[in-house]
């Protein structure tokens, strides 16, 4: 069945991909992304979806009317905007979700919103792996405010309706990326230091446990929910499968053929606002019949190749 959909931060590294697994299955398929400077990632599907350049707090009644999916994947993406732009969190995740969530109660009340959050609103847990039972301590601003707009998802369900699933994200890498964003694509800026035969830091030398996951799984798992997902639900999106830092770079320096790993000491905020160990159970996605089908090592494979071929 052909759906009518709208992405917010359609541009974006999830965006993107989920553009690209929309149009695949032959869906109708709205991007919303407050400029266009990121392009070149639907490069080869410009012609098939409608790109609409605005900020998400001016969404309106022409974005969202007629729409079945909704995935508001408009968000900031670190911690450290409490920095230089403490506000912008807030305006971005909190403000930003309001107007999605106003838009559709006014105009669509029947579209099913999809709602990408974090693992990081857990915070450091005592006990793993992270469950929708886990509790929820944010460390920054960035993941008290997706917490905060997780909420707002919940509450308009309930109060007007509105038919909203949440999707905790763990870490998600893969091609298209930032490569030179060590704030918000750590992971995939090491690979590229490693492909360019660099000195590779990793804090701690890599003893921290992780769940990272391709972006084509997170894509596919969105999917998922929009056809699947209860309504005011929460569903944690990753592997599922803890496996420590170190042996992820270690894949990362064999597929590169190149790089040395060095290790060094997390400097003080990252200690305030990081997270220790970390992996989640997703077995309430997989009830769903969604599975990860791409390796960690598959994935790594795919991003080495795109920065040895420029």
């Amino acid at each position: 069945m052909v759906r009518k959909v709208l992405i917010t931060g359609g541009l974006g590294f999830i965006g993107s991909h989920l553009a690209r697994e929309c149009v695949s299955a032959g869906h109708e398929v709205r991007l919303l992304s407050q400029t266009d400077r990121k392009i070149k990632n639907i490069a080869g599907i410009e012609e098939k979806v409608n790109l609409i350049i605005k900020g998400v707090k001016d969404i309106a009644e022409q974005d969202v009317s007629e729409i079945d999916w909704l995935f508001h994947c408009a968000s900031t993406t670190d911690n450290y905007n409490i920095h230089e732009a403490p506000y912008l969190d807030t305006e971005v995740n909190c403000i930003g979700t309001l107007a999605v969530l106003e838009s559709c109660r006014r105009y669509n009340p029947h579209a099913k919103i999809v709602y990408p959050s974090t693992f990081f609103v857990n915070g450091n847990l005592s006990q793993l792996p992270a469950t929708p039972d886990s509790p929820c301590e944010p460390l920054g601003l960035y993941p008290a405010t997706k917490l905060a707009a997780e909420h707002f998802c919940k509450i308009y369900g309930k109060v007007f309706g509105l038919d909203t699933t949440i999707a905790r994200l763990t870490n998600v890498f893969g091609v298209n990326e930032q490569r030179d964003n060590k704030k918000k694509a750590a992971f995939n800026n090491l690979i590229r230091l490693a492909v360019e035969g660099k000195e590779v830091p990793v804090y701690s030398n890599g003893d921290f446990i992780r769940d990272y996951i391709y972006v084509a799984d997170v894509a596919s798992a969105l999917v998922t929910l929009a056809e699947k997902g209860e309504t005011g639900k929460v569903y944690y999106v990753g592997n599922g499968q803890p496996i420590k830092f170190k042996q992820l770079m270690d894949i990362v320096i064999e597929e590169a053929g190149a790089g040395i790993l060095v290790p060094i000491e997390p400097p003080q905020f990252h200690k305030s606002v990081g997270i220790v160990d970390y992996y989640c159970d997703n077995t309430s996605i997989k009830k769903l019949g969604w599975e990860s089908k791409i390796s960690m090592r598959e994935g790594i494979r795919r991003v080495v190749q795109e920065y040895k071929n420029g």
